[in-house]
């Protein structure tokens, strides 16, 4: 790599605030009520009584801005940018999908019921696979989360996780079609009673979002996270 110089800094800098953003932006979406978020917040009700209600407009639109930054962060310095971006978006992504199995793989009776709300394989009659989806699946989500991180093969992890995005992207859509009131089941095994659509959408969107990067990763040289930063072009 070339020495640390005034455009590697700027574009770190970018780089940093568009991470920021992106963290921002997708727990605006997917995740409100955490230190993330600011629209949920009582201040931020008490300046905008609606926030809450634009929490997905606010997650986008700081995403929008995020990949705008990336722009000049790639132009001062090439190089350095596609490192980073390869870099934060395996520890992101693979960091994801090892806490989206956790829970799972704790409570797989939960989580099979949380499979079962979605009326996918009982409409083909195929409800024994329910269960057989609940068990394995999180195991995917874990050890391609980890491959994705801590292994030199990340086109291979990256593919399979952008199969799981577009297999969840087709659960979602299901549901939404079909207007099945659900819980996404995606992070937290909540009781899938008493919800709307809401949650539906905005797992949507953020799969829909996430896709893209995961889908980047899979033309990406194999190796591992040190060589991203050691290897020479």
């Amino acid at each position: 790599m070339e020495k640390f110089t005034k455009k590697t800094a700027i574009s770190l800098a970018l780089l940093i605030v568009a991470s920021i953003l992106v963290a921002f932006g997708v727990a605006e979406i997917s995740f409100p009520e955490t230190f993330l978020t600011v629209t949920d917040k009582d201040w931020m009700i008490d300046i905008w009584p609606k926030s809450y209600r634009y929490n997905i407009h606010v997650g986008l639109g700081a995403i929008i801005v995020a990949a705008g930054l990336c722009i000049p962060a790639y132009k001062l310095h090439k190089d350095f940018a596609i490192r980073a971006l390869e870099t934060l978006f395996r520890v992101g992504i693979g960091g994801m999908f090892i806490f989206a199995s956790i829970f799972k793989i704790q409570d797989p009776h939960q989580f099979a019921t949380l499979v079962a709300q979605y009326q996918f394989f009982s409409t083909l009659h195929l409800d024994f696979i329910n269960n057989f989806f609940a068990l394995v699946y999180p195991q995917f989500e874990l050890w391609f989360g980890l491959a994705m991180i801590f292994s030199p093969f990340v086109k291979e992890s990256a593919f399979a996780i952008f199969w799981m995005f577009v297999s969840f992207i087709i659960a979602l859509a299901w549901a939404l079609g079909n207007d099945l009131g659900i819980t996404c089941g995606c992070f937290e095994l909540e009781d899938g009673d008493a919800h709307d659509k809401a949650e539906a959408w905005t797992s949507l969107i953020r799969d829909l979002v996430l896709i893209w990067p995961t889908l980047w990763l899979i033309f990406r040289k194999n190796r591992s996270l040190i060589k991203v930063w050691t290897e020479k072009k």
